[in-house]
């Protein structure tokens, strides 16, 4: 279940993302809610079932970028793997920590896309626009916490419906052990 609702939310924000994001005037910035869903995943999902979520966004947002095939699904299953790493270690499962380690994160994936891309193709070299990731980060600033507050409800409402599932007296997981 968390599968499918987290993949249909991912197509939801894909679709919102490349249509009517880029009616945005170009000074405002394009926002890249979906990375904003791969950080929460990477955050609050088990290991495996958010590993299976990430890969299939990514290979969601391969179709519909049309660059590199396979380039967005090693992406966001390296943030994955780090978001994963970092939380074994502290707890950022509160806003105050996701939205900047976010942030971070958005920076060095597109540094790594611009290296990942000249290398694949060295004789077209792609444009760094500074200014334009400049303009994202500020837009993710901006709806970082808004939209994980709205992930988190979701995340709630899918607890809430699977608990009232559950039997009485079976255990929780518990990450934390």
């Amino acid at each position: 279940m968390f599968v499918i609702i987290f993949l249909i939310l991912g197509i939801l924000l894909l679709v919102l993302q490349t249509t009517f994001l880029q009616l945005l005037p170009p000074w405002l910035g394009k926002p890249d809610m979906l990375f904003l869903l791969i950080v929460y995943i990477s955050c609050q999902s088990e290991i495996v079932l958010g590993a299976v979520v990430v890969l299939l966004l990514g290979l969601l947002m391969d179709v519909f970028s049309g660059v590199f095939l396979g380039l967005y699904p090693v992406i966001y299953l390296l943030v994955f793997a780090f978001f994963k790493g970092i939380s074994r270690r502290i707890a950022i499962n509160q806003f105050a920590y996701q939205v900047p380690l976010a942030l971070i994160t958005y920076l060095f994936v597109n540094i790594g896309m611009f290296l990942f891309s000249y290398s694949l193709a060295p004789d077209i070299s792609p444009q760094w626009a500074w200014g334009a990731i400049l303009l994202q980060l500020l837009m993710l600033a901006v709806i970082g916490a808004p939209v994980l507050a709205i992930f988190d409800s979701i995340m709630n409402f899918y607890r809430s419906i699977s608990a009232a599932g559950r039997l009485p007296g079976s255990k929780t997981i518990n990450r934390f052990k």
